[in-house]
């Protein structure tokens, strides 16, 4: 049944163009795919492949179909829309779909499109309040928007109007524009292969036109015709190309630079580096964005070897009203990528003195007012306990998303003083032992969340063993904080290897280290248990003097994890041993506090045991192509077995009756080959004709006899049909074959059976 359905698909939409006009149209839609690849624009992308081949297929589909082109042109849009948003959110959860059931992937595409709307969502704040966004997802969205858009009107252009260079002009000029934006060499390459291509495809269509054209005149032809247009074609973009190769070169790079030169195009070009700040800029000469934080290893790896310069270099001094907390932030760090940290892609604002900042409300918060004294360098950050909520100097301020803040810099020219009030989360424990995980907004926990697909599964079963049995999230969280405290502190450890994952290297191997490893762990860790979480990064507060003066030195510098709690934020923890926790104040140096003692007994350290698992989830990835390609092949191999069982005869006899039902002539299984004769030859009389169709529809009626009788003999004769019979009933089918397509034109054009 299966494969009378896909049989009966393919001959509803097998292209009448021919198979070549298929192969073309990828090939040409290729050469976009490729140059947006080689321009690297941003890293989402791989969405253009996508969208790409959506769109082509999509839009072939509706042009082989009978719907309007505007109603065809809203249905392209939306599946341009979608498989854009579903591919850049990664909103198709096989994997999890596959493994954990449907539930679970519902939960995860939920998240998924939120942090999609979310990025979006900073992205365009960014654009209408005149900030700069580092986000890149709006620009690949749009990427793939036009891609799919670009490669549907190509095939509509080609399948339904038989005009493809329409859709051929509207792919060029895209690719133009990319190839010269991205200042790529390939690219003029892929500008050669594309005219090579169009100049075939507009042969092919050219000549499919002709041969219905012959076909309704009853025009006999060569089906060399075909091969000898083709290579005609190929020989005119030869041709085309050499010329553009010899005759003198004019310089349009030059042309396009001194027309960026103008006010317009300058003042717009600006307007989209400050929105696209992400997006590589393909001229260095001028302001180009880039990533709002680099992968590393380890942010604090300048601690390692306790180096003596760094414990007697002062970097700033602080006073402060109110309680005072255990860190100095500078940023958080989101994405771990499994050799060390990086920060996504941000949105910049600028917020005048005194105005506060745009921040979530939160319950249980303590408010205090610092004044920093920077005294290392120029440096323009602004380091705050807690989160600040406004500062006394213009400040420009970066966010991911909508209102998830990171950090905060000073103008160039504001000093090195500057005062900020900012909010402290004091909650108690019982308090944070009553926020739920689903109550964290779906957004922040697809960010927050997030772990590389080859982190080492034992690393999550040991998650799963630190928190098994406790029902609250801050219960599991200070259950993580406590076992990684035992591990011993120290300066003196070497680098994580370069094919390990250090949090791995770390809890299995290493079983020491500094505020890094102990903060990267218990991020991963959080996150195991579906825990938001993220790594946060600046100097531990010390003590203060008799005047209330704070002084912070170099090797105070320190990384700490926080984890979300909704209704409350982002609440700090300490697992690096010999630092203060919460309920202890601060430290003058690491390790001058021994470490806190505890009520019951920490559960063992993990031993080596076998090298980790490369993945845990990437082998699923491949399993639905792969039975889509071995149901194709079986599919294939079993009609190609079903051709080559059917001997001439049988196989001409059996293409006969499927004509005559195109022509509406039915065939049911009691029917003798006598009868299906006279009602098919009776069905082809009725159709009225003029003169070249008579003519052409003539020869029908000796060929379906002679079909029968040669199909009666092999059936009821004992004598079976020689190879020279079986090779002459293949020969009469083909000669039918025309003009029984003809016919079933006809009948279409008269609306159907209607005797």
């Amino acid at each position: 049944m299966l494969y009378n359905l896909l049989l009966r698909i393919y001959n509803r939409y097998r292209p009448q163009e021919g198979w070549l006009s298929v192969w073309l149209l990828l090939a040409i839609a290729g050469t976009l795919t490729a140059s947006v690849a080689m321009a690297e624009w941003v890293p989402e992308g791989s969405v253009v492949n996508l969208t790409a081949l959506v769109g082509l297929l999509v839009g072939a589909l509706l042009a082989k179909g009978r719907m309007r082109a505007i109603p065809a042109g809203l249905l392209i849009l939306g599946y341009a829309l979608a498989s854009s948003a579903l591919y850049l959110a990664g909103a198709m959860p096989w994997h999890i779909l596959l493994q954990r059931g449907d539930m679970p992937a519902v939960a995860f595409a939920r998240q998924s499109l939120a942090l999609f709307l979310d990025r979006m969502g900073g992205w365009l704040r960014a654009a209408l309040q005149g900030g700069s966004s580092e986000e890149t997802i709006a620009f690949a969205f749009g990427l793939g928007l036009l891609a799919g858009l670009a490669t549907a009107y190509l095939a509509w252009s080609t399948y339904r109007r038989h005009q493809p260079l329409a859709g051929l002009t509207v792919l060029g000029l895209a690719l133009a524009l990319n190839s010269y934006y991205s200042s790529g060499d390939a690219d003029a390459w892929l500008v050669a292969i594309f005219v090579g291509l169009a100049t075939l495809l507009a042969a092919a269509i050219y000549f499919a036109d002709l041969e219905r054209s012959w076909t309704r005149q009853g025009t006999d032809y060569s089906g060399q015709i075909r091969l000898e247009l083709l290579l005609a074609a190929l020989a005119v973009a030869m041709g085309l190309l050499a010329v553009s190769f010899v005759l003198p070169a004019i310089r349009f790079r030059a042309i396009a630079h001194a027309f960026r030169q103008t006010a317009p195009v300058q003042q717009a070009e600006e307007t989209l580096q400050r929105v696209f700040a992400g997006v590589r800029d393909p001229f260095p000469e001028g302001s180009g964005g880039g990533g709002a934080g680099g992968p590393g290893i380890l942010p604090r790896a300048f601690l390692l070897g306790n180096a003596p310069e760094l414990s007697e270099t002062l970097v700033m001094t602080a006073t402060l009203s109110g309680p005072a907390g255990l860190h100095w932030q500078a940023t958080s760090y989101d994405i771990y990528t499994g050799r060390g940290w990086a920060r996504s892609e941000e949105r910049q604002e600028s917020f005048p003195a005194g105005v506060d900042l745009p921040h979530p409300t939160f319950s249980q918060q303590t408010v205090l007012t610092q004044t920093i004294y920077w005294r290392l360098d120029e440096r323009r950050t602004r380091y705050t306990m807690g989160r600040p909520l406004r500062f006394d100097q213009e400040t420009t301020t970066y966010w991911r998303g909508l209102d998830d803040f990171v950090r905060a810099l000073g103008p160039p020219d504001a000093g090195r003083r500057y005062t900020v009030v900012s909010e402290l989360p004091t909650s108690a424990a019982e308090l944070l032992r009553q926020a739920r995980l689903a109550d964290v907004p779906p957004a922040l926990l697809a960010r927050y969340t997030q772990l590389p697909g080859q982190l080492p599964g034992r690393v999550g079963e040991l998650a799963q063993e630190i928190t098994a049995g406790l029902a609250t999230p801050y219960d599991q969280a200070r259950a993580i904080e406590r076992f990684l405290r035992q591990y011993p502190y120290s300066l003196d450890v070497p680098p994580p290897p370069t094919t390990r994952d250090p949090v791995d290297f770390f809890l299995f191997e290493l079983q020491s280290g500094y505020c890094d490893y102990y903060a990267s762990a218990m991020v991963v860790l959080a996150r195991s248990v579906g825990l938001p979480a993220r790594l946060d990064i600046g100097y531990l507060s010390q003590p203060e003097d008799a005047r209330g003066v704070q002084t912070i030195y170099h090797i105070n510098a320190h990384s700490w994890p926080e984890v979300y709690f909704p209704g409350y934020g982002w609440v700090a923890f300490e697992p690096t041993a010999s630092f203060p926790t919460a309920g202890q104040g601060p430290a003058t140096r690491p390790g001058d506090l021994d470490p806190p003692a505890f009520d019951q007994p920490a559960p063992p350290l993990p031993q080596p045991d076998t090298p980790p698992p490369a993945g845990r989830i990437s082998a699923w990835w491949s399993l639905p192509p792969i039975l889509l390609i071995l149901l194709g092949w079986w599919l294939f191999n079993r009609w190609q077995a079903q051709q080559l069982a059917l001997d001439g005869v049988l196989w001409a006899y059996a293409r006969l009756q499927r004509a005559g039902r195109g022509l509406g002539q039915p065939t049911p299984p009691s029917q003798t080959p006598a009868e299906f004769q006279q009602a098919l030859l009776q069905r082809l009389a009725a159709l009225p004709a003029g003169p070249r169709l008579a003519r052409l529809l003539a020869p029908t009626r000796p060929g379906i006899e002679t079909l029968v009788q040669s199909f009666t003999r092999r059936q009821y004769s004992p004598d079976k049909p020689t190879p020279a019979g079986q090779k002459a009933a293949r020969a009469t089918w083909r000669q039918l074959r025309t003009p029984l397509l003809l016919a079933r034109w006809l009948r279409r054009r008269q609306g159907g059976d209607r005797g």
